[in-house]
Formats: structure tokens, C-alpha cells, sequence
């Protein structure tokens, strides 16, 4: 949408179920959406074009976030799971798991990227190294 006029300005398809969650990267250049496909989707902010298919997860996938240098994205799982995507290639880096009893329902990198943050429908809210998954909180 554009924000000054309320105009739309693209629509993103692809996903086969409900989309849960979007985020822009920080420079402004892609989007990543998640969904109850099992899916996450990076797309080009600009034209709409479908960069990757993130697969990984074996149910909804409610949360999303692009770390503060853009390089990757961290999706939060029906499936107790958070995962660590290269933005570059596609591939997932890290699985954090192991901790939550139940859905990890948001996440998100601290300021520097070092971090991650997820919460879960288990009633907590955990902090893990973002380069090995090691369980800090």
C-alpha cells in the first residue's frame, strides 16, 4: 500500500493457505511471508517477483523476521521450531529447538543480531545465540 495516497500498489501470491505474518527487510528491498502452507516466501518488494520457497517446517509457520543487516531471516513454527534462512541462497542455517513445549508463535533479532527471541503458546519467551542456537534465557 502506499502509505501517503492508501492506494494499493502490489498483491503478493503464492500461498496456498492463510498468510500469518510479513516483514520488510531493512533496506526496503524484500518482503517475507509465512503461512498455515507450511511455506515461507521471500519476494521482491518492488515488482512482486518470488525469490524463494522456504521449506522446512512441517506445519503453520506464524512468525517472521529479517535480521537488522538483511542477511537472514528467522520463522517461527507450529512445529516448536525456529529457523535461521540464508537470504542469499535459501538455505536454513540454524534450527532452534528443543526448549518450547508447544507452537513458537513470534520471533525477531536483537538490534545487533547477535540474538534471537522467540516466544511460544507454552508461555514463555526464550533468547538464543543467534549463530549456534545455544538456549541463553
Amino acid at each position: 500500500w502506499d502509505t501517503l495516497t492508501g492506494r494499493l500498489l502490489l498483491t503478493l501470491s503464492g500461498h496456498t493457505r492463510w498468510v500469518n505474518a510479513c516483514d520488510f527487510s531493512p533496506d526496503g528491498t524484500r518482503v517475507v511471508t509465512t503461512s498455515n502452507d507450511t511455506t515461507v516466501r521471500v519476494w521482491n518488494a518492488e515488482n512482486g517477483t518470488l525469490l524463494f520457497v522456504l521449506e522446512g517446517h512441517t506445519s503453520s509457520v506464524w512468525g517472521c523476521a529479517f535480521s537488522p543487516n538483511g542477511e537472514r531471516i528467522v520463522t517461527a513454527g507450529d512445529d516448536r521450531k525456529a529457523r535461521v534462512w540464508c537470504t542469499e541462497t535459501g538455505e536454513c542455517q540454524l534450527t532452534v529447538e528443543g526448549e518450547h513445549t508447544r507452537s513458537v508463535t513470534c520471533c525477531c533479532f536483537s538490534h545487533d543480531g547477535k540474538y534471537i527471541l522467540t516466544s511460544s503458546k507454552d508461555k514463555t519467551t526464550r533468547l538464543w545465540n543467534a549463530t549456534d542456537g545455544t538456549l541463553i534465557k
